[in-house]
């Protein structure tokens, strides 16, 4: 029996798991997706190459598990963000902020490899329902502003808040950003009386 290096066996396969979703990601970002193959995630996760089909069947299949987990920790960070947070524009004020410094932190930028994926269809379905999942908080915040349609104002505010995302990985300072994408929510466009 192979030896395993956690308490038990499926602390050890989490690991192992962990180390390879983690390695890939590091790959993305350093060379995109030529970087990754099932070689090069298992060189830089320190394992075998017959590892990596121990937990995943294929590039596409690890992709997925990249991307599942990016979305995961997306939802966890912003949801403590938005513990406590009582008042809905508070709430939405939060939210943009969180999303702008989460993006400057660099959070965002495995989105970009992933979307050039040539992934099969029913895995684009399942990132497609993930991603949707994502906007949970912007539109219970929306319904709660007491806004009618709140799934269709919501997906208006996601690509207000996709354009600040942008802005802010091309350079823009976060804050400046967040506040730019609050005002034009709540307010509209800036224009002269």
């Amino acid at each position: 029996m192979p030896k395993i290096n956690a308490p038990t066996v499926a602390e050890h396969r989490s690991a192992r798991r962990t180390a390879l979703l983690r390695a890939t990601e590091t790959l993305l970002l350093e060379s995109g997706l030529a970087g990754v193959n099932p070689r090069t995630v298992c060189e830089r996760a320190n394992l075998t190459r017959s590892s990596f089909y121990d937990y995943f069947n294929s590039k596409d299949d690890l992709l997925v598990a990249v991307a599942i987990d990016a979305f995961e920790q997306w939802d966890r960070e912003i949801e403590a963000e938005l513990t406590g947070v009582e008042r809905p524009m508070d709430r939405l004020r939060v939210l943009i902020e969180a999303t702008m410094r989460m993006t400057a932190d660099g959070k965002h930028d495995i989105a970009a490899p992933l979307r050039q994926a040539d992934l099969a269809p029913t895995h684009i379905d399942d990132l497609m329902t993930l991603h949707d999942t994502l906007m949970r908080p912007l539109q219970r915040t929306i319904a709660d502003l007491g806004v009618e349609q709140p799934e269709r104002f919501a997906g208006l505010a996601q690509g207000v808040m996709s354009a600040g995302i942008q802005l802010v990985q091309h350079g823009l300072e976060p804050q400046a950003v967040a506040d730019d994408v609050f005002r034009m929510l709540t307010v509209g466009l800036p224009l002269p009386e």
